[in-house]
This record gives C-alpha cells, sequence and structure tokens, in this order.
C-alpha cells in the first residue's frame, strides 16, 4: 500500500523490519529494491536485487526491478537493463502488461544503445522485433507514431549484416534528448 501511495522512504523501512524477521523472504527484498529505485538509492536496490537473485536467478520481480533500476537511474546502463529485462521477458505471459512493458524497454533501451555506443545487426534486429510488438499493443496514437516513425528510420537505413556495429550519427545534446524521450511517461 504504501508503494502505492508513493511513500517510499515509509515503504522502505517498513520492508526493513519485515527483513529483520523473515530475512530470506524474497518478496520482502525485492519490494525494498523498488522502494529503494524510486529514492534513486540505486547502488543499494542494486545490491538487493543481486541478493534475491543469487538466492533464485529466476524471481521474476527481481529481474524486472534490476531492469528498471538500471534503465531509470541517473546514469542509466542500458545494456545491464536489456540483460534483465531479457531473462525476465523469458518468463512472462504475452498477455501480460508486463509484456508490453517489457517489450518498450528493451526497444528504448537498444535504441539508446544505438545513439550513444552502436549496436551488432543481431541487436538492431532485436530492437525491431521488440519495438514492433510494442507498436502492435500500444493505444497512444503519438507514441505508435513516434516508434514507428523510428522503425522505418532503422528499416530504411539499416546497414548489412557485414557492419559489426552501427551507430546512429548525431550531436551529444540530441542524443540527450532522444534518450530521455518517452523514459520520463514511463
Amino acid at each position: 500500500m504504501l508503494l502505492s501511495e508513493n511513500k517510499f522512504f515509509d515503504a522502505e523501512n517498513l520492508f526493513r523490519k519485515a527483513l529483520k524477521e523473515k530475512p530470506d523472504n524474497l518478496d520482502f527484498r525485492s519490494q525494498l529494491a523498488l522502494a529503494l529505485i524510486e529514492q534513486n538509492k540505486n547502488n543499494e536496490a542494486e545490491r538487493n536485487i543481486i541478493e534475491v537473485l543469487k538466492k533464485d536467478s529466476l524471481f521474476s520481480a527481481a529481474l524486472w526491478y534490476g531492469g528498471l533500476n538500471n534503465f531509470k537511474k541517473d546514469k542509466p546502463d542500458f545494456r545491464k537493463a536489456i540483460s534483465y529485462f531479457e531473462r525476465f521477458y523469458k518468463l512472462i505471459d504475452a498477455n501480460s502488461k508486463q509484456y508490453f512493458a517489457a517489450n518498450f524497454y528493451i526497444g528504448k533501451s537498444y535504441q539508446n544503445l544505438l545513439y550513444t555506443e552502436g549496436l551488432s545487426y543481431d541487436e538492431v534486429s532485436r530492437t525491431l522485433e521488440t519495438y514492433k510488438k510494442y507498436v502492435d499493443m500500444e493505444t497512444d496514437t503519438e507514441a505508435i507514431n513516434r516508434i514507428s516513425n523510428f522503425i522505418k528510420k532503422i528499416e530504411d537505413n539499416r546497414p548489412g549484416k557485414n557492419v559489426k556495429k552501427w551507430m546512429i550519427a548525431t550531436t551529444i545534446p540530441n542524443a540527450i534528448n532522444e534518450i530521455k524521450k518517452e523514459v520520463n511517461e514511463r
């Protein structure tokens, strides 16, 4: 309830107290991680996520929060976010809201990397795959148009498999603006 009311500090304290009584409770530890993420205590959140995954490498909440943590932090680690989201992706029902969101986060993470580090041919393929699934499920026309335009741009300009790494040339301010698009809406 505290998390849904955006009382993240109070939720953090409650989950810490609960973990004193039940230190092996993975749900409590995962929810603590979420409370920490929402307060931008990303390093501590990551430690809790890793602790959960050491005990259960397929604990879906920890995988999801690991992706969010690395996606949303001040200095995002999009590759790490993708790693978490991809492991989570294999566990979820294709009819769930999180399947929809996972497609967005994977596609957006890859898009951000395309502007900052570059992507391999296979990574570009995965970007297109997840973004197309996202567009198929999205109901917001503006978001559909924005992502569809990006997909078209990539399909029209994508180099062949012989190119080891493709990066869309842009200025640093433009790259930062591309990264921030839609992230703030999520």
